[in-house]
């Protein structure tokens, strides 16, 4: 916590001989707290107004924590929902492959020998493809 003080200058100037200077002064305090010299003029125009301070203080940092702590369980609440979608989508994805491979072996049963090998290859490919995309888009 401290006080900072900040001053930019800069000189342009041009073949004409014309010039311009331009000055910019930052002044910035990031403490809560005010410096003594001003509790003390507080407390000579009010006697209780450095009890006041504090109290506002006090419940201005609290409404910190509370934001702060709300922001974490939204954040909590998001990777869970997360978690679930993508535990979702890969049972999904599973039932499918599964569905695919009992299906490719349903037609090599009933004899359509080409047709069932296409579709277990097809199924093993978008499988893999599935998977490997996903896998690259972690990776990015």
């Amino acid at each position: 916590m401290a006080k900072i003080k900040k001053q930019n200058k800069a000189h342009l100037s041009d073949d004409r001989a014309q010039s311009l200077s331009i000055e910019e002064n930052t002044y910035f305090d990031d403490s809560i707290l005010p410096s003594s010299e001003e509790l003390i003029k507080l407390k000579d125009v009010k006697d209780d107004g450095i009890d006041w301070l504090f109290k506002r203080i006090e419940v201005e940092q609290n409404a910190r924590i509370k934001f702060n702590n709300d922001r974490i369980n939204l954040e909590k609440k998001d990777l869970n929902q997360w978690f679930s979608l993508n535990l979702i989508s890969m049972l999904i994805a599973f039932i499918i492959i599964i569905g695919g491979g009992f299906f490719s072996f349903y037609m090599l049963k009933t004899g359509m020998k080409l047709e069932g090998t296409l579709f277990a290859g097809a199924t093993i490919v978008l499988a893999a493809s599935i998977f490997l995309r996903k896998n690259t888009n972690k990776s990015k």
